[in-house]
């Protein structure tokens, strides 16, 4: 089955209407809210509303609706009764209903039983699965709204926590409209990896995994820090997941991808919990690079070891994940600026050396060719110009020497230091040294925290007042982010 698409997406533009009486701040506009604390928050009526309870809600184009699934309670209020109603040629046509949840089950989902599978499901107790009628799917198979009843309560008022109707555009519509409602999805959904999902040939779940194999008559044990917590083999892209698990990036896609067939969202497979900004899965590179280096140094316990782990799509991908994640726009970061500062400065030196030989060269070239009658004989002036181009080498070897110290030298004042050491100048006549620093708000020497955004020093006492309004005494405005520990060198 193909991936499904989530039609109460904000970025779908859904629209959802209920003339019941709603607690403030609780009403049913935070179902399909883009704010997520609104969305958390999810449907309640006022105290004194009874069942029923009428939701429904609108999409702008034609849905083929295969899943839905609601969460019944909110907190210690809960729904124990629902029922699904279609709009089919303007009319209401109820789908599917439920009733006498128990307290147990944390959620609903409806769908067809010719879609379900019981093997790729999930056996939890916390949800229940209910069945469409026969024939709903004349009803839902174009639609463009969906009603959902709430019919009884635990002796409270009616709540619905949170809703997701999962679908695909409906056959009736045309090919540019369905091919724009799956572009839309593919890029709300593209943050989570589900795109190089899809480009995956057929059959094939995940990108091939090149994982070295022992020799069978080696003994060499592999540390257990080194293998995927869920599946027990060596990792190619460790990747740590928000419940503190380390397994590979292959599994994650697996995992991922079984989830979509069923209309949920990627998540955590220890935790359930699914990703957002906050929790997100995040790729170890310092593992990454320790899992190498061991397989370097005991290659010879494996069949086959590769110039680098991992395929080079996926390579290219986590790279790219690294940079924008450490480098910020119109930043560089003071490694990348160091290499380049160091290699700009040593081609430009490189470039006046060969341009020095190769007017020296052209110059005794000249004078050779343009001898006087007086000129020694050809062995001797042969031997001249032997010695001469060998001095030329010698000066362009000193001279390549000095341009390379006279380059790092160059890189070095370029690189932003955090600690300096007092230089004790013996020459006379040299310049005092410089005062000590100190704090630039209580002009204390104990500071030991820098601000990066003013170039400042400051204490730790001094640094939680400053951050409370988050500017420093110089009036420059700073974040926690830019605050940096500063470690001094005693001299």
């Amino acid at each position: 089955m193909s991936s499904l698409i989530n039609f109460l997406n904000p970025k779908l533009k859904p629209s959802v209407e209920s003339d019941a009486v709603c607690e403030d701040g609780y009403t049913a506009a935070n179902l399909v809210a883009d704010d997520m604390e609104q969305l958390e928050r999810g449907f309640m009526c006022f105290a004194v509303c009874k069942p029923p309870i009428e939701i429904v809600f609108d999409f702008p184009k034609a849905v083929d609706m295969k899943v839905i699934k609601l969460w019944p309670s909110c907190g210690a209020l809960r729904s124990t009764a629902f029922e699904l109603h279609g709009r089919h040629d303007g009319i209401w046509e109820r789908v599917a209903f439920v009733r006498d949840l128990g307290r147990g089950v944390d959620s609903v989902t409806f769908c067809y039983q010719s879609d379900y599978n019981s093997r790729s499901s999930s056996n939890s107790e916390q949800s229940e699965k209910v069945f469409f009628f026969k024939s709903a799917h004349k009803i839902l198979a174009s639609t463009n709204s969906v009603k959902v009843v709430i019919r009884a309560t635990e002796r409270c008022p009616p709540v619905l926590r949170k809703v997701q109707m999962w679908g695909l555009p409906a056959r009736s519509l045309d090919k540019a409209d369905r091919e724009l409602v799956k572009s839309i999805w593919s890029e709300i959904s593209d943050p989570y990896g589900q795109r190089d999902a899809a480009q995956t040939p057929t059959g094939q779940r995940s990108p091939p995994r090149h994982v070295p194999e022992l020799r069978e008559q080696s003994t060499l044990s592999i540390p257990e820090e080194f293998l995927d917590s869920i599946t027990w083999e060596l990792m190619i892209f460790p990747t740590v997941l928000p419940s503190g698990k380390v397994v590979d990036q292959s599994t994650i896609d697996k995992h991922a991808e079984e989830e979509a067939k069923w209309g949920r969202q990627p998540s955590d497979p220890f935790t359930g919990l699914e990703y957002n900004a906050q929790r997100k899965a995040i790729i170890n590179l310092a593992l990454k690079a320790r899992i190498e280096k061991f397989l370097m140094e005991h290659s010879e316990h494996f069949k086959a070891v590769p110039r680098s782990l991992g395929t080079s799509r996926l390579r290219r991908r986590h790279a790219s994940q690294f940079a924008s994640s450490t480098c910020q726009p119109g930043q560089i970061s003071p490694a990348a600026g160091t290499y380049s500062a160091l290699s700009s400065a040593y081609k430009q030196q490189q470039r006046k050396s060969r341009a020095t030989a190769t007017a020296t060269s052209s110059s005794s070239a000249a004078i050779s060719s343009g001898a006087s009658p007086h000129s020694p004989p050809a062995a001797k002036r042969a031997r001249h110009s032997h010695q001469g181009s060998s001095s030329a080498c010698a000066t362009v070897t000193s001279a390549a020497t000095t341009s390379i110290d006279q380059a790092i030298q160059q890189a070095l004042q370029k690189v932003t230091r955090f600690s300096q050491l007092a230089t004790n100048s013996s020459t006379a006549g040299a310049a005092p040294p410089p005062p000590p620093s100190s704090c630039i708000n209580c002009r204390s020497a104990q500071f030991g925290y820098e601000i990066r955004t003013c170039r400042h020093l400051v204490c730790r006492e001094c640094l939680v007042l400053l951050s409370r309004d988050q500017q420093c005494v110089c009036k420059v405005f700073f974040r926690g982010a830019d605050v940096e520990r500063y470690h001094k060198l005693d001299p």
